[in-house]
Parts: C-alpha cells; structure tokens; sequence
C-alpha cells in the first residue's frame, strides 16, 4: 500500500514539474480556430513576492492592461469594457488592495501604490476619462468615481492615513 502511495506522490510531483514547464507560447494554432480574433486586447501581469492575487476580465478590443505587484498580500482586481482602455497599475510592499472598474471607450486609469496597508478605487464609465492615484506611505484611502466624457482626475498622497474621495458625473 506504501508503495502506491508513493507512485502516486511520484506522478503527481513528475506531473506538477512538467506543467510547469509549459507555456502559451508551446501551444500551436488550431485550424479550426482561425476565424476568432482576440480583439486586440492585451495583458502582461508580473507578480513577485507571496500571496498576491490579481484578477482581470476584459471584454470588448483593443483593452491594454500592465499591472505589476511587488511584496506580500498584495490585490487587484480589474475589469474593463467598452474599447481602447488602458490601465498601468503597480502596487509594491504589503497588503494593498487595488479595484479599478472601467466601461466605455478611451478611459484611462494609472495607478502606483508603494508602502503598507493601502486602498484605491478606480470606477470610470462613460467615454475619455483618465485618472491617476498615487499613495505612498500606509493606510492612505482614495476612491475616483467618473462618468461622462473627459473627466480628468489626479489624486496624490504621501504620508500615513490620509483619504481622497473624488466623484465628477
């Protein structure tokens, strides 16, 4: 009985390494795909540290995404719609939660959260919006909350437990 146990830890282990191994770039087209495109939507997501979570839905085309986490606990989640948004998000250091929710056409959204303990909130519906969050330091709070067309907002916090909450419609 030891044994099977044993083969069965083996195989699993050789099939864990060998799934590893592989990557998209492996895969080979389908004919019988050929006539489904990806819109032109893009993400490049890179994660080092421990427990940092990132989840992104993207639907429509042309959605661009570069979201980077450096630390432990870090999480984002992001969903775009609509066509041509953009989002650049980065979070470095420990327990920051990111959200960013963007509908509609040419919305924008950069944010950089660096420190401990840190929350942004990002909501843009509409067309041409753009919003940067700064927040450098600990438990600092900001919410944008967009809607209609070319809203801009910048919204920068240094220090420890500060709060911005900015909503134009």
């Amino acid at each position: 009985m030891a044994l099977k146990t044993n083969r069965r830890r083996l195989l699993v282990a050789a099939l864990f390494a060998s799934s590893a191994l592989c990557q998209a770039g492996d895969l080979l087209p389908e004919p019988r795909y050929a006539g489904i495109t990806a819109g032109g939507s893009a993400a490049a997501i890179t994660q080092i540290g421990s427990n940092n979570q990132t989840q992104v839905d993207q639907g429509g085309s042309d959605q661009r995404l570069a979201q980077v986490q450096i630390g432990n606990r870090n999480e984002a989640l992001i969903t775009q719609s609509g066509l041509k948004n953009m989002i650049s998000a980065q979070q470095a250091g420990l327990s920051n939660v990111l959200e960013i929710n963007q509908s509609g056409s040419y919305n924008q959204a950069s944010t950089a959260q660096h420190g401990t303990n840190n929350l942004a909130n990002v909501v843009q519906s509409g067309s041409y919006n753009q919003a940067f969050v700064g927040q450098y330091g600990q438990a600092n709070q900001a919410s944008v909350n967009q809607a209609g067309v070319s809203g801009t907002v910048s919204v920068t916090q240094y220090g420890n437990n500060m709060s911005a909450n900015v909503t134009q419609r």
